[in-house]
């Protein structure tokens, strides 16, 4: 009798995940960027360097976005030399994404009129100072909401019309693990990327139909120049935390995430804690397996990050001793 009830209850989640993927949009799957404009924010350094490099490789004309020249001007020569024809077309905009909507916007009118229309939109421009929130320069957090989550609401604003007319584009928000999980130190910053998290989630559903998808990203700790100078505000606590994830290279999560955007992922997480946390807390669906892990496995998988979290309150908790426990030690 048992066995009968577990397998009807096998077969109902079995059905409903079939039904819930075969009645999702179908999407196109490219295989390179030939010919295509891809714009980088935050495209100097880091995570973005990388993924510009990687279209540029898939045949892109690539315009990366920044606000050192020096630093975009020697990036457009490490990601030229990752072109494969004479003819594409790599250069830089030195724009501050969190300025006027109206500059941005004329920014990108202008590339696409010198290059062409904008095929793809990678928003990798962000930033990360550490602290305990009360303790935060207000100026602090009101830059980090700017950059995080204007610069990238402003550019995706600007090209989503041009996008739904041609009925073809992909957008690639970086968001954080931070985005998934409140993490001890990074209170502003999560708030920011939380934010970030929110639009593309909503996104997801308005470009139901339109022909251009969206690929929402939350790279863990990546060996970037921006991680060397959140270390520097990092509290002890937040170091251990955000250290047990491990640290991935800019290199491989910048790859990723295109190959993730053109076949079509909504999400693109690393390693075995962001694909945990996604399947947790990430709320479109990515993928039949995605659906049945989700269905069949959610209380093992909420039992794994319970202990996680009991792991990261522990390490709070000694921090908060080891800090009461100092002064009577001198």
């Amino acid at each position: 009798m048992y066995i009968i009830i577990g397998l009807l209850i096998l077969a109902v989640i079995v059905g409903l995940a079939f039904a819930v993927y075969y009645s999702s949009e179908k999407q196109t799957v490219y295989t390179d960027l030939k010919g295509k404009h891809v714009v980088v924010t935050g495209g100097s350094s880091g995570i973005g360097k990388a993924a510009a490099a990687e279209a540029a490789r898939l045949g892109a004309h690539v315009t990366i976005i920044g606000r050192d020249v020096s630093k975009l001007t020697s990036a457009v020569t490490e990601i030229v030399a990752k072109c494969t024809d004479k003819e594409q077309k790599i250069q830089f905009a030195a724009l501050d994404v969190t300025s006027d909507y109206n500059a941005i916007s004329k920014c990108l009118s202008e590339l696409e009129t010198s290059v062409g229309p904008i095929f793809m939109l990678i928003n990798s421009a962000g930033m990360c100072i550490c602290g305990e929130f009360d303790k935060m320069k207000v100026e602090d957090v009101k830059q980090m909401i700017d950059l995080n989550y204007f610069g990238t609401a402003y550019p995706t604003r600007y090209v989503l019309p041009g996008m739904k007319q041609r009925r073809e584009g992909i957008v690639v928000f970086v968001a954080s693990e931070a985005a998934l999980l409140g993490i001890y130190g990074y209170s502003a910053y999560s708030g920011g990327k939380w934010a970030v998290r929110g639009l593309a989630e909503t996104l997801f559903m308005e470009l139901l139909g339109t022909g251009v998808r969206l690929t929402l990203a939350f790279p863990p700790d990546t060996d970037t120049p921006g991680l060397k100078n959140e270390n520097l505000t990092k509290p002890k606590e937040t170091m251990l935390i955000s250290g047990s994830g491990g640290l991935q290279s800019a290199d491989m999560v910048g790859k990723k995430m295109v190959h993730d955007a053109l076949t079509g992922r909504k999400y693109s997480v690393f390693g075995f804690s962001g694909n945990l946390m996604s399947l947790l807390f990430c709320g479109s669906i990515d993928s039949l397996s995605q659906i049945l892990v989700q269905i069949s496995c959610m209380g093992i998988l909420r039992t794994i990050v319970v202990g996680v979290l009991l792991s990261f309150h522990k390490i709070v908790w000694d921090g908060l001793k080891e800090k009461k426990e100092t002064p009577k030690n001198k």
